[in-house]
């Protein structure tokens, strides 16, 4: 009995042709191939699973085909294309830029590539992840990507190519893969199954094609998933209970509670479908995208057209999306957006879906809030709340958490954070392994905070401000900016904000202004 293949693999494309969704890329490299043109370097860029590394050996296949013609290069079925589809070709080397990223791996690198072809006609080298190499292998891989021997084929691939050095960029022909049509994808699950002998109705390959965004391999896994129990007949219901989601009539319903304001309905809504199986994650992504097809069925006169949908649900959104204002659609769409990306670093998904709710349906009736009881966008998204200036301070105000100390994430999030940061820079830029004995210790809405107690540290960290800050920023969704503190400094400063709290408190408790004096002794 053969070792089981993966579906994706089982089903891995052998010739330009069977390519999906890439045709300008597949025109060019065939072209190349039919002219004798091919680039010493090319760089392949592209979200996951749109056929990069598959590409990639294919043109490894085309330059060393048995076949003559060049024209019905790579056939596919001779020993060399085999070969190389079975990872046994001694002249296709393949290396995975995450785990070999050092400078003593490209210099071996180096060594190799002055050796000919050891049996076909072109050596060629496949580097995946390349934007994980450090600033050293990228230095040294330089020379030889701008002149390799004459029969030697570079071929990058890579998910983030705004991470390479310009120097790298400039070297190489770059080709970008882009997301494959929802349509593309339909029709070729819809022949897998054909072939399988699996029946799958219209509604499951719209959903399949829909949540794999864009992803072949995303779509295969999927189709996988459903199939893997063995079932010859899939339907939406099937699917959903795959990945793990719910059906529509649960959005619909969470929905109309929600502009009800019925939030204790909300909750049990949410509470049964994580009951019965749902990831409150695909929830979440799930639920802003129906305000995403609400918003649609507003302002498009044919929502059917751009929506997935049969035309009972699509009726169903037109009603709901009568009942809902602009502003409250967009105010829905960023808290969902918000809450979706605290959601990556957080234990605590289900708790962030539920404080969604309650800001979407506009929580109970605030003191300043506008007419209906809506509490205003910008207090909500900003977690403060609704109260007249001239509201007087009661003991319970003045002894409860600031509501920035109350937002701030555990320190166990924070941590995976700064870990999560460190691991994408640090490949790129070795020196700062500083950031390993520097902790983010705050995040607010427009800074977060950073304790470095070595002064040589701190100058490491300061250095490169702007590449912490950007990639920061990007995981939070808002732009931030590091404040850095040292050990001492860290601690004088953690007591003074602790004082001016107990001051403000105490001030507004008695409603005059107090003044703590802090004597250590």
């Amino acid at each position: 009995m053969g070792q089981y293949r993966a579906l994706y693999r089982e089903t891995r494309p052998e010739v330009f042709s069977e390519i999906l969704g890439q045709d300008y890329v597949v025109k060019v490299l065939k072209h190349q191939v039919e002219t004798g043109t091919v680039s010493h370097a090319y760089l392949f860029c592209g979200t996951r699973g749109t056929g990069k590394t598959t590409t990639a050996r294919i043109l490894a296949k085309a330059v060393n085909c048995e076949r003559e013609d060049r024209k019905d290069r790579p056939c596919g079925v001779c020993p060399t294309c085999r070969a190389i589809a079975e990872g046994k070709f001694m002249d296709v080397i393949e290396i995975d830029a995450a785990s070999n990223n050092g400078v003593e791996n490209i210099r071996e690198l180096r060594e190799n590539v002055n050796y000919p072809p050891a049996v076909g006609r072109k050596k060629v080298y496949i580097i995946d992840e390349v934007h994980m190499l450090s600033t050293g292998a990228f230095n040294a891989l330089l020379k030889t990507l701008e002149e390799p021997p004459e029969d030697v084929i570079f071929i990058l691939a890579t998910t983030n190519p705004e991470k390479l050095p310009q120097t790298v960029l400039s070297r190489c022909m770059r080709l970008d893969f882009r997301r494959v049509s929802a349509g593309v994808l339909a029709e070729n699950i819809h022949k897998i199954c054909e072939d399988r002998g699996v029946s799958i109705t219209e509604d499951a390959l719209r959903l399949l094609a829909a949540n794999a965004d864009g992803s072949v391999r995303d779509s295969l896994s999927l189709l996988e998933q459903c199939i893997s129990s063995g079932e010859t007949v899939l339907d939406r219901d099937r699917v959903l209970e795959a990945l793990g989601t719910v059906s529509e009539e649960f959005f619909t319903g969470l929905t109309d509670r929600v502009l009800e304001g019925d939030i204790s309905g909300a909750f049990l809504l949410l509470d049964q479908a994580l009951r019965e199986g749902g990831d409150v994650r695909q929830l979440m992504r799930d639920w802003m995208g129906y305000y995403r097809s609400l918003l649609i069925a507003r302002f498009v006169d044919q929502p059917e057209d751009m929506l997935n949908l049969s035309r009972e649900n699509i009726e169903i959104l037109k009603r709901q999306s009568r009942k809902i204002e602009t502003a409250d659609l967009n105010r829905a769409i960023i808290t969902l957006a918000r809450a979706i990306n605290d959601a990556r670093y957080s234990t605590q998904a289900r708790t962030l879906m539920e404080v969604a709710i309650v800001t979407i349906a506009g929580g109970p009736a605030q003191p300043g809030a506008p007419a209906g009881g809506q509490a205003r966008p910008e207090a909500l998204a900003d977690g403060q709340e609704g109260r007249a200036d001239f509201a007087p301070p009661s003991q319970a105000d003045a002894t409860r958490p600031s509501r920035e100390d109350a937002a701030q994430p555990r320190q166990e999030d924070l941590d995976e954070l700064w870990e999560s940061v460190f691991e994408a820079l640090e490949p790129l830029h070795p020196k700062l392994n500083a950031m390993r004995r520097a902790s983010l210790t705050g995040m607010g809405q427009e800074e977060y905070r950073v304790d470095a107690d070595s002064p040589i540290d701190r100058m490491i960290l300061k250095s490169d401000r702007d590449l912490i800050d950007r990639e920061m920023s990007e995981r939070a969704g808002r732009p931030l900016r590091m404040v850095l503190r040292g050990g001492k400094e860290a601690a004088e400063e953690e007591r003074d904000e602790k004082l001016a709290r107990e001051q403000d408190a105490a001030s507004k408790l008695f409603g005059v202004p107090v003044r703590i004096v802090d004597d250590p002794e």
